[in-house]
């Protein structure tokens, strides 16, 4: 079977692929001593992107094979718990070589509970990842890249909490540091960044499965270059918020948090920012079989290459149903608006998107997944809209 002869295969596969499915698979992990377990799983998807670029006109139409290996080491002995993970995303597209990617994802964790009071966490991860062409700060210009951008991310944080999980009170405390930087030389130096980011939480245990909480989250985020003539995007972030969160209460579970958020630039030629702040999470579960999510946020994001920063306000609908013991689905709707920040900008973006997917889970170890994703971005600004429609079939697959 020739390439030409294969993109159709997958092609058409993909485009029938809805009358099939596939759930989690219940991955077993191989004993390697010293309480040391090993857990490997392969994921694999074929899809059928009819607009690979995310472009508003003359889209670029392709089959594509995904293969994620996954490969985690474990150990948790009760008292303390490590974790070490290395996942492997590599895609090839048949009819757009050009954005071919292989990217590598490293995280690891430790806990430790010092006793009923005193727990610490310590979080670390390494991206090797890529930016799809026609986003970030490819928008509306993905046709004019040889190739995707690449980036190096890198994360370390920890936590600490005191005060156990049924105590009147518990308090948080969480300090980490995150760098971005691309790789393109000067035409992408001025995306790099560095963001030390700080939260302290309270938790007042009120009973009935509920609890009242308050936090601040604080950033403080730097750019590595600053070309000449370029006021600096140099700024810091604070958001408070208080809310509720509860389990278990007339067949629904969640959280909710109000509040305000500023955002204070370094440059004085950089306005300024105060506005709301929330983060919403519900869920309702009417049957044992059938759930309903909600969810919702309003966050500062950073520029992809307009203003100073984007004002984004997020809203994600969700369904999953269990029809019979092998055979689940889900259904999702997100709907997200994106205003951009600053003088003389004027653009706001608007991006919906529907999610169905079947899954069919065969063995413990093997399970199937078939779907569409159908995604539509309006924006007042030329040349940014687009129409997007994914369709997939896919196996995971574990020891």
């Amino acid at each position: 079977m020739n390439k030409k002869q294969l993109s159709a295969v997958i092609c058409l596969v993909s485009t029938l692929g809805a009358a099939s499915a596939q759930a989690q698979v219940e991955a077993a992990s191989v004993k390697l001593g010293s309480g040391i377990e090993f857990t490997p799983s392969l994921n694999m998807d074929f899809q059928h992107d009819d607009n690979v670029t995310m472009s508003e006109t003359d889209e670029i139409s392709s089959p594509v094979a995904v293969i994620n290996p996954n490969f985690l080491l474990s150990a948790d002995n009760g008292v303390s718990a490590y974790n070490l993970n290395y996942s492997l995303i590599r895609g090839e597209y048949f009819d757009s070589e050009d954005d071919n990617y292989t990217d590598h994802f490293f995280s690891g964790g430790a806990g430790w509970e010092l006793n009923d009071r005193n727990k610490l966490e310590l979080k670390a991860s390494l991206t090797d990842g890529h930016e799809p062409r026609g986003t970030g700060f490819s928008q509306g210009s993905g046709d004019n890249l040889s190739e995707p951008d690449r980036y190096k991310q890198s994360d370390i944080n920890g936590k600490y909490t005191f005060g156990a999980e049924s105590a009147k009170g518990q308090l948080s405390l969480m300090l980490g540091t995150d760098d971005k930087d691309y790789e393109g030389g000067l035409r992408t130096a001025g995306r790099d960044r560095g963001t030390d980011y700080g939260t302290v939480a309270f938790k007042y245990n009120s009973g009935s499965r509920t609890k009242l909480l308050a936090e601040i989250d604080r950033r403080v985020i730097g750019y590595d270059y600053v070309a000449d003539g370029v006021d600096t995007l140099d700024s810091a972030q604070t958001r408070y918020q208080v809310g509720v969160t509860w389990e278990g209460t007339a067949k629904t579970t969640g959280t909710v948090k109000v509040g305000a958020r500023t955002k204070e630039f370094e440059s004085s030629a950089r306005e300024d920012y105060t506005g709301p702040s929330w983060e919403v999470g519900v869920r309702w579960t009417p049957k044992e079989y059938s759930a309903f999510d909600l969810n919702t946020a309003r966050r500062s994001n950073e520029t992809d290459g307009v203003g100073d920063f984007i004002d984004t306000t997020s809203y994600t609908l969700g369904w999953s149903h269990e029809w019979a013991d092998r055979l689940t689905s889900q259904a999702t709707y997100d709907y997200s608006i994106n205003d951009y920040q600053g003088e003389g900008v004027d653009r706001e973006d608007d991006v919906s998107t529907f999610g169905l997917q079947l899954n069919y889970q065969m063995r413990r170890w093997l399970a199937f997944k078939a779907g569409v994703n159908l995604s539509d971005k309006d924006s007042n600004a030329a040349g940014f809209a687009y129409e997007k429609n994914l369709t997939f079939v896919g196996l995971q697959a574990s020891l």
